[in-house]
């Protein structure tokens, strides 16, 4: 009877997590608008599903091939855009479906690494304190490259684990292939799940120098393999060619601190403060399960899981400590890292949980009603997010602008902008991403310019005048938009000392 009271606690509370977590992703998926970064990669992706550019030579606006990451995540978002369309939920569709395949991990690697001891709907305790990580929710919601490349990891790490638990060697190649999707996701920092065997030999069996041969082995056989792709890789001139261009316009350059710097004063002890941030609500709430499971007096399981613990917490350090090689730091990119920083805690307090669990029992009948009053519960969400559709969540006024401009201006037009606003990030991503339009700051050229009265000075108007261009009527008070009448001559440009001074 304790048995199945303490299993409808646990459904109880994981019916609960599940819908307080899905409601967190989704109030941040539903609106209009995301973080720079997951625009600007939404951009390629679609670009890549129009024909815009190719898998190897990404594209994304002017002249720019974009060669900062390995072209994997855009790939497969775009298979998203020919199946969905270009509309701006696509890539949260996306995002929203990176998000349960790596619950699904999370979930299948707790129940492998407890075994005999998983007791039924246990995994919401790792899923719950994993979404209650900031930079989870907020990484998930805004199409970030780490998202996709920790999924790889965790089934890397996966299928690694139980190579080594069952002896299999078929593990250990497919170990090797979801390695070589995380690198060509975001590069050598999702290798870290090749350090898995050793870790592991170093926590279960230390002094046992068969099973190091064995670990060492099983680590040599996933470089070789991961090593023999990248080599293949070489071999040909599209994806050579790129590669090169990532390694030496971004890896090295990040490394050698030639890349922005993000650490603050804390240079690359950074992110041991974010780590702790991030983890501090999950440590509070286990000292509080500890605390009521001692307060109450329950049974505590006897489960032996410190060794499991100290695995995944080594894996979790393996994951986060090559970030700390270069000074560009963002919080984000503790993102692969966060599951088992998650799991090494939740091992910890699992017997505890499962003891108070067990103690606070659900009856049959109360879990009926538990249903009835979630599921109602849950369509009240499911209205209060249809509300949200097509609203926007952030960066409100720049949407309504870009939309606006969208609407004035045909669509894949180039547009002529003044030098300041070429370093306007966002607006340049948002204008790619909704009107796919390009902008030029010799502004003079294209058919139209847009001439953004905050930032552009006034000596643009008296030279668009001059050659043809005519103010437009135009909603926004914060721009004036200028159309050419007939085209101008490009020997005029040459020959017009207006220019020629410009030019010099």
């Amino acid at each position: 009877m304790n048995n199945i009271a303490g299993r409808n606690t646990r459904l109880t509370v994981c019916i609960t997590v599940l819908i307080v977590t899905v409601m967190l992703i989704l109030d941040r998926l539903v609106p209009e608008g995301i973080f720079l970064d997951g625009v600007t990669y939404a951009s390629i992706s679609r670009n890549l599903a129009i024909g815009k550019g190719s898998f190897w030579h990404p594209y994304y606006r002017g002249d720019w091939g974009f060669y900062e990451h390995p072209p994997l995540m855009f790939g497969i978002q775009a298979l998203f855009f020919k199946v969905f369309g270009d509309h701006y939920f696509t890539e949260k569709i996306y995002s929203f479906v990176v998000w349960i395949v790596t619950i699904l991990l999370i979930r299948h690697t707790w129940k492998t690494a407890l075994a005999d001891n998983y007791e039924r709907y246990s995994y919401a305790l790792p899923l719950l304190f994993w979404c209650l990580a900031p930079t989870v929710t907020w990484g998930y919601t805004n199409n970030i490259l780490d998202c996709t490349m920790a999924l790889f990891d965790l089934a890397a790490v996966l299928v690694i684990y139980k190579g080594i638990t069952s002896s299999k060697w078929a593990y250990t190649f497919a170990g090797a292939l979801f390695i070589f999707a995380a690198v060509l996701t975001k590069g050598p920092v999702g290798a870290f799940p090749l350090a898995v065997p050793v870790l592991y030999w170093l926590v279960f069996s230390w002094r046992n120098w068969k099973e190091f041969r064995h670990a060492l082995g099983q680590t040599l056989l996933l470089t070789i393999l991961l090593a023999t792709g990248i080599f293949l890789l070489f071999q040909f001139p599209d994806s050579r060619s790129s590669i090169d261009r990532y390694l030496h316009e971004q890896l090295v350059a990040a490394l050698a601190g030639k890349r922005e710097i993000t650490g603050g004063g804390m240079g690359r002890l950074a992110l041991v403060y974010d780590l702790v941030m991030q983890m501090l609500v999950p440590i509070l709430l286990s000292v509080i399960v500890v605390i009521a499971a001692r307060g109450l007096k329950v049974l505590i399981p006897k489960y032996r899981h410190g060794k499991t613990a100290l695995f995944f917490l080594l894996v979790a350090v393996s994951a986060s400590l090559p970030i700390m090689l270069s000074v560009k730091q963002r919080t984000f990119y503790l993102v692969p890292s966060l599951p088992y920083y998650v799991m090494a805690l939740c091992f910890v307090v699992y017997p505890y949980y499962v003891a108070l669990t067990d103690r606070l029992r659900v009856g049959d009948k109360s879990l009926r009603y538990f249903k009835v009053t979630a599921t109602v519960v849950s369509l009240a969400l499911g209205v209060y997010l249809g509300s949200k559709i097509g609203k926007p969540g952030r960066d409100h006024e720049l949407l309504a602008d870009i939309k606006y401009i969208g609407q004035n201006v045909p669509k894949d037009e180039v547009v002529g902008i003044c030098a300041e606003k070429d370093k306007d990030y966002a607006f340049l991503a948002y204008m790619q991403r909704y009107n796919r339009m390009e902008v030029n700051p010799l502004f003079y050229i294209p058919d139209y310019v847009l001439i953004d009265k905050e930032v552009c000075n006034n000596d643009m108007i008296p030279i668009i005048s001059t050659i043809g261009f005519r103010k437009q009527e135009f909603g926004l008070e914060k721009y004036e938009l200028y159309k050419k009448r007939f085209p101008l001559k490009f020997d005029f440009i040459l020959l017009n000392p207006v220019f020629r001074t410009r030019d010099k």
